[in-house]
């Protein structure tokens, strides 16, 4: 079991001791081949980020640990991820907060809507013994989280309706993550949330099954999303927590070198990850605004306030202390 102490000194910032000045048993060849899916297309930036964390780890172990990356819907649903992580028939996989919650329901901590005033605070928090806590919890399913990123702000991108003031979401038909937490921020700013897979938003959207899809900006580029949806309506009321993470039984499995070399990579990746996401949310951004699409503020503090309900109804399922702490390290408390 990945215990707090090793969590905190070789994933979240302190130096890491590297077993490979003499790697016995390593070889050119690959020795053990694993399978890493994430909960985006191929043309999301964190695909090329899980790639050179697979190169790192290859790197690390000599060429023995070979780690193949496949997207969403190659090895199954955002949903199903999780269930093959806990069975072992996904060895790695990177995904978000909203589809942890569900498994670990004092995760949706993190979610609560608009908790983290900028990413600094976030990412402080993360790094932090709540992170370490948080990431403590998995083993007992069958989990090992290895390291933290971010998948951007997320942001209610609508192929019609402006919403800068919350009355305007009223009976938004919305698409929404699995996470009880994000169908109950909605249906308290009266719209309508929709839990539809994230590869088949493309269609909902283009029927109109859905009228708007809550999810970072970057991901609207990489699902092709901007084809149907004219107005970005940049609420960020969740900093979107992306968790890098191990099925306990193929890690356990690995020889000792090889779970170093996939920790201390893990490591390595989180600047790379919450970097190449930043700067990816600026460049789409811009590239959308220069196509045509409206980009619009909203009136985030009455938002704020309307939602103040959600806390209210998740801090026992969450856990008081664990609310309170979250809140007084963000400044809230």
């Amino acid at each position: 079991m990945i215990s707090r102490r090793t969590f905190a000194g070789a994933v979240l910032g302190a130096p890491v001791a590297l077993p490979f000045l003499a790697r016995s048993g390593f070889a050119a060849t690959p020795t053990h081949t694993l399978k890493l899916t994430f909960a985006d297309t191929q043309a999301h930036p964190l695909y090329a980020v899980l790639k050179r964390f697979a190169e790192n780890v290859n790197k690390r172990t000599d060429g023995a640990v070979e780690i193949q990356v496949f997207s969403i819907g190659q090895l199954g649903s955002g949903t199903n991820i999780i269930t093959g992580m806990q069975t072992g028939i996904i060895d790695l996989c990177a995904h978000t907060s909203g589809f942890i919650g569900p498994l670990f329901p004092r995760f949706q901590v993190v979610d609560l809507p608009f908790l983290f005033p900028e990413a600094k605070t976030a990412e402080r928090v993360l790094d932090g013994p709540i992170g370490g806590q948080l990431l403590d919890l998995m083993p007992a399913k069958g989990i090992y989280g290895l390291s933290y990123g971010h998948w951007g702000w997320r942001v209610v991108s609508s192929v019609e309706r402006k919403v800068p003031e919350p009355t305007d979401i009223k009976g938004l038909k919305i698409r929404v993550q699995p996470g009880a937490i994000f169908a109950a921020m909605f249906r308290t700013l009266s719209a309508n949330p929709i839990a539809i897979d994230l590869t088949e938003v493309y269609l909902a959207l283009s029927q109109h099954t859905i009228e708007a899809i809550e999810t970072p900006i970057i991901s609207v580029a990489a699902g092709k999303h901007d084809e149907v949806v004219r107005t970005i309506n940049t609420t960020n009321h969740v900093y979107n927590v992306g968790v890098l993470m191990a099925s306990k039984a193929k890690f356990d499995a690995l020889p000792e070198q090889a779970r170093s070399a996939i920790r201390a990579a893990a490591h390595d990746m989180t600047g790379d990850w919450r970097t190449t996401i930043a700067a990816a949310t600026d460049e789409t951004a811009a590239r959308f605004k220069a196509k045509g699409l409206a980009i619009l503020p909203v009136d985030q503090d009455a938002y704020r306030k309307q939602v103040e309900p959600v806390y209210k109804q998740f801090r026992d399922i969450i856990g008081p202390d664990l609310v309170d702490t979250v809140m007084k390290e963000v400044g809230k408390g």
